[in-house]
């Protein structure tokens, strides 16, 4: 027989004995189902009855005493609930005659229960003599009371009797059924044993040695035959096991020369990419692959370690993707690093990534090293702020004998004016006051980004905030805007640029206070940020901005739209932005529209002593 011919008959047999357990264990749970459904359903109900009429007997008994006794705390309402509670308790009874012998039982309480309950009826009647009414109890009451409550008791005998008789014979059904299906079960697991040594020969041992020989495929032996001597099912899987070997034998061979190809092709095109690039490995450092620019200029060429080239720059950002698993950008001196190849200056900006991306630290295989070329963009930023420069000084020199020549108009030393003319010269003077406004921040700009001509001196936070205060005074008064200070006093002093800080202060407070309305308060903070420094803040209860013009707001040259036109050209936020990042800081801003606007900034406790290392290499 195949392999389906015997399971299917070992199958057969099995069903055949699950069946037989089946059929036993149905038919004889009915029949215990039966049982307990008249142990629940009929018998016991029953003895539910007896109990509600015995428990009604004894409170109307108890009731008509405690009457006699002088005791008379029952209302009529009580005696009516338990006289319904007594006639139906037996209407229920009647209705439930299941034990033999117990409807003559039931028929004679049905008589006398009428009468017990007429017999009540007169003795709490009030209007009938007390004497009466004893005579009553006595006589007729109390016999009918006690007849009833031996007539209950009879009653629950029998049901409790018939409960006990059918508990019997449900414990004997389910005894019988334990033994048949024991005995069912005993020669099911037989034959289980039986059929497992059967199979064991068939089946296992056959797939176990193609278990065996999958396992050496799986360790690249394709090598292996398998006998295939049998025509059934194992003979036929052993036959296609052998193509298979076959196929997985040309594939592999096939896959190793493409694979070689296209290795080969893959490295030789990305040796020639012009972008300094290398990749190594992130457990021992070396330099697996890199490009003809990355050997030639930083010495990354295959099988060198990262910290035996003596850059520290280079170091810090492998390390730092390895312990971190998150690609790292050079934030040093503006990100850039600057090289001199062939006598040419270059500049570089430095970034490592992760391989495979956004792997744990745990998994990250290798780091990625590009160095991005940004020297066209670094020169054409040095061309600009040169431009810059020579075109705002070659202007402030007619600029100023401009000025001077308005003044001296003004003051009417070569001659009166009319009102036309003063008008005129007026408007002059204060066009040539915001030129003038906008020379000095265009060469502010250029001064502060190339971080000259900045002189650090510690200054207590306090100090600072309140000379900013003392500033802003009168403005704020002339303005009905309040103007608080929120420091403490014993803030330890930080390095600042005396001569640039207060242009921050001035700015920021200059600006709220331009959109602070009346009535309005601008306040001026300052608090320990960790470690870090002291954190700075300019808070207003102005109109605030939206998120579209906080995104640009220390952008040079960005004036939001509906500012005032007189109010500069939008060089003062990034002014400001240079000024904190000279001195080591980080400036945010934080503001929605109707509800003011706050502005931080963050000066370190400490000034670096010097610059970092520096990044100048000549080749």
């Amino acid at each position: 027989m195949d392999i389906k011919k015997k399971f299917l008959t070992s199958f057969a047999v099995l069903l055949l004995l699950i069946g037989a357990v089946g059929f036993v264990m149905v038919r004889q749970v009915r029949r215990l189902g039966d049982s307990i459904d008249v142990i629940l359903r009929e018998n016991y109900r029953s003895v539910i009855y007896c109990q509600q009429m015995d428990d009604a007997l004894e409170r109307l008994d108890s009731g008509i005493l405690r009457e006699f006794g002088g005791w008379g705390d029952r209302s009529e309402a009580y005696f009516d609930e338990y006289i319904e509670a007594l006639a139906g308790a037996w209407r229920s009874e009647q209705a439930n005659v299941t034990v033999p012998g117990e409807q003559a039982l039931v028929d004679v309480a049905a008589e006398l229960v009428p009468d017990y309950i007429a017999c009540v009826e007169k003795i709490i009647d009030p209007a009938v003599p007390e004497a009466e009414r004893r005579k009553l109890y006595r006589e007729k009451a109390f016999p009918l009371f006690t007849r009833l409550r031996e007539l209950s008791r009879q009653v629950l005998a029998l049901n409790q009797k018939n409960m006990s008789e059918a508990n019997d014979r449900a414990r004997l059904g389910a005894e019988q059924l334990h033994a048949r299906v024991f005995m069912i079960l005993a020669v099911s697991l037989l034959f289980a044993v039986v059929l497992t040594l059967f199979l064991k020969n068939w089946i296992e041992k056959p797939i176990h040695r193609l278990i065996q020989l999958t396992a050496g495929i799986s360790n690249g032996d394709f090598d292996i035959v398998l006998d295939a001597k049998s025509n059934d099912e194992i003979g036929r899987l052993s036959r296609a096991f052998n193509s298979m070997a076959a196929a997985l034998r040309e594939a592999r061979r096939s896959s190793r020369l493409k694979l070689e190809r296209s290795e080969r092709t893959n490295r030789d095109v990305f040796r020639e990419l012009p972008t300094p690039i290398a990749v190594a490995d992130s457990g021992s450092g070396t330099v697996e692959i890199a490009t003809q620019s990355a050997e030639r200029y930083f010495g990354l060429s295959v099988g060198t370690r990262i910290d035996s080239l003596g850059i520290e720059w280079l170091d810090r950002i492998f390390q730092r993707v390895v312990q971190t698993g998150a690609p790292c950008v050079w934030q040093e001196n503006g990100g850039v690093i600057q090289y001199f190849i062939e006598n040419r200056e270059y500049f570089f900006q430095p970034t490592a990534v992760p391989v495979p991306a956004d792997a744990p630290p745990d998994r990250v295989s290798g780091v990625a090293i590009i160095l991005k070329d940004v020297t066209l963009a670094h020169e054409q930023q040095e061309l600009k702020k040169s431009v810059i420069s020579t075109v705002s000084h070659q202007f402030k020199t007619p600029l100023t004998s401009l000025r001077m020549s308005i003044y001296l108009l003004l003051e009417e030393k070569i001659g009166p004016l009319n009102p036309e003319q003063l008008d005129l010269v007026v408007s002059m003077r204060d066009d040539s006051e915001r030129l003038t406004g906008i020379i000095n921040d265009l060469l502010d700009l250029n001064r502060i980004s190339s971080r000259t001509h900045l002189k650090f001196e510690p200054r207590r936070p306090e100090e600072l905030l309140r000379g900013a205060e003392s500033r802003f005074r009168a403005a704020c008064l002339d303005r009905d805007i309040r103007l608080e200070v929120r420091c403490d006093s014993a803030l330890p002093a930080i390095p600042v640029a005396v001569n640039r800080i207060g242009y921050v202060f001035d700015n920021l407070i200059g600006n709220a206070i331009r959109f602070t309305p009346p009535g309005g308060t601008i306040t001026l903070e300052a608090e320990p940020d960790g470690d870090a420094g002291i954190r700075f803040a300019v808070r207003d209860t102005g109109s605030g901005m939206s998120e579209e013009v906080r995104s640009h707001l220390f952008e040079q040259f960005y004036r939001a739209p509906g500012q005032d036109p007189a109010g500069g050209v939008g060089l003062g936020l990034s002014i400001v932005r240079e000024i904190v990042t000279a001195m080591g800081g980080t400036i945010t801003v934080e503001s929605a529209e109707g509800r003011g606007s706050s502005f931080f900034f963050t000066l370190p406790a400490e000034r670096e002593r010097g610059e970092a290392r520096n990044s100048v290499k000549w080749l």
